[in-house]
């Protein structure tokens, strides 16, 4: 099996979509399969980079999209490669095709909020004529910044999950049900989430000396 691991995120390795798809990867390879990585942003930025990394995605077996969620949907970069593939693509094509699997996480602590954007690439994969094989979403997706060891309990349901899920895709399965319900538990409490995260907008806020209250609103009525 030929895996392609598409990262979404402009902020290429150093985001944390790039360290939870190396993390597949690692499980796939682990299984067998043979595993490339690419930057839907960087290949975007040629005709060359494009058209090398289309022909990647018809040459794969299974295609993991990795992304940030960006207001509901999947980064401009990303959507514009998918629109790309769909174009090279009939709309008949048969089914039993590529796997489609996603990686997908969010700032909020909910990981529902990620439906939305699951949907799209659910509906991407049936016009593709591409077996969807299920996606594993989180919430509290800004802890990852610091790597999967400095998560509370080393991030260990995130880590099961995605193993999981790599022996799974690996023989041509579906993401596991248990997977999905692992990688989408609240890493930390709710109400601790939020006190961190509006300890760092203070912060940030008196970092570039806003002087308006963090709860201002010039435009309501």
């Amino acid at each position: 099996m030929n895996a392609l691991i598409l990262t979404g995120s402009p902020k290429g390795r150093d985001s944390s979509s790039f360290l939870l798809g190396s993390r597949l990867g690692e499980a796939l390879r682990n299984h067998g399969v043979t595993v490339r990585d690419e930057f839907a942003h960087q290949a975007l930025r040629t005709e060359e980079g494009t058209r090398r990394l289309l022909d990647a995605v018809d040459a794969s077996d299974l295609l993991v999209l990795a992304f940030p969620l960006y207001v509901d949907s999947l980064p401009a970069p990303l959507t514009r490669l998918l629109e790309l593939a769909a174009e090279r693509r009939t709309a008949s094509a048969s089914p039993g095709g590529p796997l489609l699997a996603v990686l997908v996480q969010c700032g909020f602590p909910e990981a529902h909020q990620c439906d939305t954007a699951v949907g799209i690439c659910r509906l991407f994969a049936g016009r593709m004529g591409m077996r969807w094989a299920g996606a594993l979403a989180m919430g509290m997706g800004g802890q990852l910044g610091g790597g999967f060891r400095k998560l509370p309990g080393g991030g260990r349901n995130i880590l099961e999950a995605i193993d999981r899920t790599g022996e799974s895709l690996a023989t041509g399965g579906d993401v596991p049900g248990e997977a999905m319900a692992l990688f989408s538990r609240p890493l930390v409490p709710r109400w601790l989430y939020t006190l961190f995260g509006n300890l760092g907008w203070r912060v940030q806020m008196r970092k570039n000396k806003a002087r308006r209250p963090l709860a201002y609103r010039p435009y309501a009525k």
